[in-house]
């Protein structure tokens, strides 16, 4: 690519980019989500989806700036005549990637200065996230390039030079191609004049934030390889000789009634896991219907996981194994089974699934932690889907110190008409050997756990 193409490149892109990344002050929904997360202690689904979407994006701008000064860093640090270029040419390069530098300064200053003193944000916005591309520790990298010691010594060069050349930067603004990205410049510009003592104290709060993250990191990953070493012995340990009360016939008879989005609340009878888990209900997972019904209600979804959803498969679930799609036979080999159906409109529903199925492919989470959404739990599978759509709101309740759903509050959920409806009970001791559905499902399904 010639010379006067990679500047006009640039140009393009810093006018394409600079906005996404420099307007993160302006962000009044996201900043609202954030202050309601740390007022609340942990982020709600749908405010998770709109911070990390808007990080995500951050984060996509970021590295195309970044990318973009690297292409003009041959240009303006070209020697003259031996780079064959000329003075104008290098400038234009230097006025680009200033610009560039200064907004991506401006930006991480301010996520920084923001979010610095609160552990929750920080936590959320160094948590990795599959579905928007985000990988782990962002925050703490960004934080990191922004206190660099070498980072700081260029810019500090840049600015003399800016200084220095002010004249001919200002001359620039009537330039058709890169005049308008200069405005860019004279907004962030003041972002990178930093006194000396105020970059030292950033430096030293950003080695104090290093330590405090690798400490916890440590312990976090110690405690996660003891829950999940403890948490997938305890899943193993079911008595090889049980029969599971659901049979191919209730089977069938389940498989009549359910549709797509209905929440399956079961029991294993023998598994070592219900000693520790409260209620007689303890697992839930989604059931997202087949591949014609998902075509009925107009679901859209990426190739592969279009690929993957394909009958038999029926059902969204967590278990040890993570977050699969299950056919429906292989959800159902349980004792007792409860089917709890959405009150919602089919644009709704259709929300619901399509936003569950982008979970799909996650880890199970053995500590039940339901701050973090790299990882999740069987129920969470049901909240992260339908909290926030169509007016449905989940409440979550303190057990062990963290905020937590069990499969009994979706129970409650349903029976009080909070969002959902009994559908149909199997199993459970009242219901021991037949299907109980209709008006009967709600009295059935209250007997058997509310004592």
């Amino acid at each position: 690519m010639s010379v006067e193409a990679t500047i006009c490149t640039a140009a393009r892109s810093i006018a394409s980019l600079a906005p996404a990344v420099s307007s993160l002050d302006k962000l009044s929904v996201e900043l609202a989500d954030i202050d309601r997360a740390c007022a609340r202690g942990y982020f709600t689904p749908d405010e998770d989806e709109r911070v990390r979407a808007r990080f995500a994006q951050y984060l996509t701008a970021r590295a195309g700036l970044l990318q973009t000064i690297e292409e003009l860093r041959p240009i303006a640090l070209a020697q003259v005549p031996n780079g064959g270029l000329s003075d104008d040419e290098r400038l234009r390069a230097f006025a680009l990637a200033y610009t560039a530098t200064a907004v991506l300064v401006r930006a991480g200053r301010f996520i920084v200065d923001r979010f610095a003193p609160n552990k929750i944000v920080q936590r959320k916005l160094n948590e990795a996230e599959p579905r928007f591309g985000i990988p782990r520790k962002q925050y703490t990298q960004v934080y990191k390039s922004l206190t660099s010691p070498v980072n700081a010594w260029r810019i500090h060069q840049a600015r003399e030079f800016a200084d220095s050349h002010r004249a001919s930067l200002m001359a620039m603004q009537n330039d058709p191609l890169i005049g308008g990205v200069l405005e860019h410049l004279h907004q962030a510009e003041d972002a990178i004049r930093l006194r000396k003592t105020r970059y030292a104290l950033a430096r030293l709060r950003y080695r104090w934030h290093s330590l405090r993250r690798r400490r916890a990191s440590a312990f976090a990953q110690a405690m996660f390889g003891l829950f999940e070493l403890s948490g997938r012995i305890i899943a193993d340990l079911r008595n090889p000789f049980h029969t599971k009360r659901v049979t191919p016939e209730i089977q069938r008879q389940l498989g009549e009634i359910l549709q797509p989005g209905d929440v399956l609340v079961s029991r294993h009878d023998d598994a070592v896991s219900n000693l520790f888990l409260p209620g007689y209900w303890i697992h839930a997972s989604l059931h997202i219907g087949t591949e014609t019904q998902r075509r009925q209600l107009g679901v859209q979804l990426d190739a592969q996981r279009s690929a993957r959803w394909i009958d038999p498969i029926r059902v969204l679930e967590a278990r040890k194994d993570g977050v699969r799609f299950r056919p429906l036979d292989d959800t159902l080999a349980v004792d007792a089974v409860a089917l709890i159906r959405p009150r919602l409109a089919r644009q709704h529903l259709a929300e619901a699934l399509e936003r569950a199925v982008t979970h799909e492919g996650k880890l199970y989470d053995f500590e039940f932690d339901f701050f973090r959404s790299d990882r999740l739990v069987c129920t969470e599978v049901v909240y992260r889907a339908y909290h926030g759509v169509g007016g449905m709101e989940f409440a979550l309740r303190q057990r062990a110190g963290r905020p937590t759903l069990s499969a009994e509050d979706l129970l409650d959920m349903a029976v009080e008409g909070r969002g959902f409806e009994p559908v149909a009970v199997f199993g459970a001791p009242t219901c021991a050997t037949q299907v109980v559905s209709g008006s009967k499902a709600p009295e059935t399904l209250i007997h058997s756990y509310r004592r």
